[in-house]
């Protein structure tokens, strides 16, 4: 099978070296997803272990079409009985960059009646569409002709992990926390900090990666669990094969924030992961830590919301390097943002600068590393 791991800009390079990992075959990086090779047990390990992957899916087909008529009909002649039953339901996304092509609803609505008159040729009735919880979801990706159809094994986003019980304001991606991390070296220290934990996806993504914890060893369903050729067993075989390479952590972690509500989200979140209650998260002012450097490794990810004036969310950020400087030395600390004009204003020198995007926004991983 030719699988399709999706993922964010920035984020290609280091799902492919995680999809290398579990035995991806043939990988070739695109942009914002890594194309692979693999059978069916490669697809369930790939939606279990695969930290920086929004969602894999599987390729139907790729053909040329000039105009809706074709699109109907090459659509038409593929044979979606073999991926969903008449008494399932199916639904349709869209993803459309073409001058061809321009209403992506529509693409949407030519290739649901390609399907449903499809069925109905061999079964006289055809089937439901369902967009909040169908049996079969497909991806329709149009550039320029180009039309690619696949199916989605994922079902909702690979970031709901299923272990998120709080969560505050505008909080990180899970997903992205865990490309953030990968591309830190962090599994190499012995203690990790995050003095503005939030409610603490660096926490609590760094903790799963550091205990070789399955990013989706919590999560209850999957869409490849509506499918025909669903092999439970299977499924049953390579998850407990993870739950049992679960290891003690090797890393001290810590946490702290400025907020109450911070601290009280991030401890519910750890609980519900082995050795999260082991994590020390207080409720302290970053401006107000003595000393952190026997916190050697330090990350994170400061607001830079609209609620702060600029000049003032530059001075914060001064204000964040100037304590680093003074009182966090010597350390390795990233700082992720997606203010960068306020990163630039840090008053240090970064060692490294990776560029990423935090929803549309652009956004850094900036190293610095303080002597």
């Amino acid at each position: 099978m030719k699988l399709i791991a999706k993922t964010l800009t920035g984020l290609e390079t280091v799902l492919s070296k995680e999809i290398e990992k579990i035995g991806g075959k043939n990988i070739e990086i695109v942009k914002r997803a890594v194309v692979f090779d693999g059978d069916l047990e490669l697809l369930y390990k790939a939606n279990l272990h695969l930290r920086t992957a929004i969602r894999v899916l599987v390729a139907i087909k790729s053909f040329d079409a000039k105009n809706e008529d074709e699109l109907y009909r090459k659509a038409k002649e593929i044979d979606w009985t073999e991926y969903f039953k008449l008494s399932q339901t199916f639904s349709i996304d869209t993803n459309v960059t073409s001058d061809v092509f321009r209403h992506s609803k529509y693409v949407a609505y030519k290739v649901k009646d390609a399907i449903a008159d499809r069925f109905r040729e061999i079964y006289g009735r055809r089937p439901n569409v369902n967009t909040y919880d169908p049996n079969a979801k497909f991806n329709i990706r149009i550039h320029n002709t180009t039309v690619e159809i696949s199916l989605d094994s994922s079902g909702t986003s690979l970031h709901q992990r299923g272990y998120k019980v709080e969560s505050l304001e505008a909080p990180l991606s899970e997903v992205l926390a865990a490309g953030i991390l990968l591309n830190t070296g962090f599994t190499t220290k012995k203690h990790f900090f995050d003095p503005m934990c939030g409610s603490g996806t660096l926490l609590t993504e760094a903790l799963m990666i550091n205990i070789n914890m399955a990013p989706n060893l919590m999560r209850d369903h999957f869409g490849f669990m509506n499918w025909t050729n669903y092999k439970e067993r299977l499924w049953k075989d390579i998850k407990e094969k993870a739950q049992e390479g679960i290891v003690q952590p090797s890393i001290i972690f810590s946490g702290s924030d400025i907020s109450r509500k911070a601290v009280f989200a991030t401890k519910k979140n750890l609980s519900i992961l082995p050795y999260g209650n082991d994590v020390a998260i207080v409720k302290k002012d970053f401006f107000k830590i003595e000393s952190c450097n026997e916190n050697p490794f330090i990350i994170m990810n400061p607001p830079y919301d609209i609620r702060l004036k600029e000049d003032e969310i530059i001075q914060f950020y001064k204000k964040i390097g100037d304590k680093l400087k003074q009182d966090c030395a010597p350390c390795d600390a990233w700082i992720f943002s997606g203010n960068i004009t306020a990163l630039k204003q840090f008053g240090l020198k970064p060692s490294k600068k990776i560029k990423m995007m935090n929803g549309k926004l652009d956004a850094e991983l900036r190293h610095f590393s303080i002597y």
